[in-house]
């Protein structure tokens, strides 16, 4: 009896009980691997969403830097003052299951100029979560058919400057060892030299009573000159275009008329300035014997910064007498309507197209403000009051484009005498 019960006992099956329990078990573990899947098939499709979406944005991000012109496009060609934002719109095409939003926010700076765009693509995902991608960029308002020239081979003078300097610094100046380099402005200045460090183009030293000349300038020269210089350069030309008829912005883009004799002085509007807070040099002809030799006048000037290292102030030009008739200097017209053929106006070049245009310092504004860097081709322009009966104004251009062969903007605002 015994023996039998054992036997049953080894045949015994599994209960109804164990069955239910490990079909639990079962379901539990299936559950789990439908959850794991349906989370990875969610971001899967997030992630192929999210790729589009990145695509979209980098499109849009390129084709608003893909303009072809700053103003005026031609036919079929896109502008950079186009670049504007606007409302949302919708995107069609791709293969992912939603529709996609796209937006452009751009920012205009005119201080330099440039557009600040942020493109940003929105949609849903599959269980409704919102979701979107950002792309932020900075365009300038730079013709793009301008970088040909980085392939171009240069032609004279290079665009960077020699010696690896800072661009402030004259060319002619002689770099020395130690980082520096010399420079003596024309006379009446011809015993000074002013040393400028080569990085951040500052004056940092002037020395006196040196007559080396400028090519044979060594560091010997330099012993005795005063080193607690904190100065800016200004420089430019003063060019003349003064024929009898009203100046265009050719007769602006290459005067070749004859020069004057002249002085560039430089009236500072903030305080604080060292003594002899600032100096003028220009290379003018001093006689009418030299003057046909000469179709434009160099000037540099030296700052000296405040205490908070800049300047404000503002330059004009001085009319001087020749030689052969000292009591007799060029005379600058006496207001707008001034129209003798005896007189003269100064005009600056400025790409500003009035005097309410604010531009930066290096953009010659009628009165700068903060000078906290070499400023270069601060130009002027001399032109006749006017023929007698008409007066003359100053030549007017727009930017330059070079697709109709015009590289120079060479627009010019009144400076002297003072406008109204």
């Amino acid at each position: 009896m015994k023996a039998r019960w054992s036997a049953l006992r080894m045949r015994r099956g599994t209960s109804l009980v164990e069955a239910l329990v490990a079909m639990a078990v079962m379901a539990l573990g299936m559950l789990a691997v439908v959850g794991i899947q349906s989370t990875l098939r969610l971001n899967a499709d997030v992630a192929k969403q999210r790729s589009e979406a990145v695509r979209i944005a980098q499109e849009a991000m390129e084709a608003a830097r893909g303009f072809s012109a700053v103003e005026a496009p031609g036919q079929g060609q896109t502008a950079y003052a186009a670049v504007v934002g606007g409302q949302a719109q919708a995107v069609e095409g791709y293969t992912t299951n939603t529709t996609y939003l796209v937006t452009r926010s751009v920012v205009t700076h005119t201080d330099a100029p440039r557009k600040d765009i942020r493109i940003r693509v929105a949609w849903e995902d599959r269980s409704g979560q919102a979701q979107a991608v950002e792309l932020s960029s900075i365009v300038g308002a730079n013709d793009p058919r301008l970088a040909l020239l980085l392939g171009a081979r240069p032609n004279g003078i290079p665009v960077r400057q020699p010696l690896g300097r800072h661009e402030g610094i004259p060319p002619s100046a002689k770099a020395l060892p130690q980082g520096i380099s010399a420079f003596k402005p024309p006379a009446p200045g011809g015993d000074l030299v002013w040393v400028f460090n080569n990085g951040t183009g500052l004056i940092t030293s002037v020395c006196t009573g040196v007559l080396t000349e400028q090519a044979e300038l060594t560091e010997a020269d330099l012993a005795n000159c005063s080193t607690d210089v904190h100065a800016l350069l200004l420089a430019g030309f003063v060019r003349f275009a003064t024929g009898t008829q009203q100046p265009t912005a050719a007769d602006a883009e290459n005067p070749s008329s004859q020069a004057l004799n002249l002085d560039v002085n430089l009236t500072l509007t903030s305080t604080g300035h060292p003594f002899p807070y600032r100096q003028c040099f220009a290379s003018a002809p001093v006689s009418q014997s030299l003057a046909s030799l000469f179709t434009d006048v160099a000037y540099f000037c030296i700052v000296y910064l405040d205490g908070e290292g800049q300047w404000s102030g503002r330059s004009s030009v001085v009319p001087l007498a020749f030689l052969e008739l000292p009591d007799s200097p060029w005379l600058i017209a006496e207001n707008a309507a001034d129209a003798s053929a005896d007189r003269y106006r100064v005009c600056r070049y400025t790409p500003a197209s009035s005097d309410s245009v604010k531009v930066p310092n290096r953009d010659h504004p009628r009165t700068y403000i903060g000078v906290k860097a070499p400023l270069w081709n601060q130009n002027f322009l001399v032109i006749r009051a006017g023929d007698g009966t008409q007066a003359f104004t100053c030549p007017t251009d727009s930017p330059a484009n070079p697709a109709a062969g015009d590289l120079v903007n060479s627009n010019t605002l009144v400076h002297q005498p003072a406008p109204t």
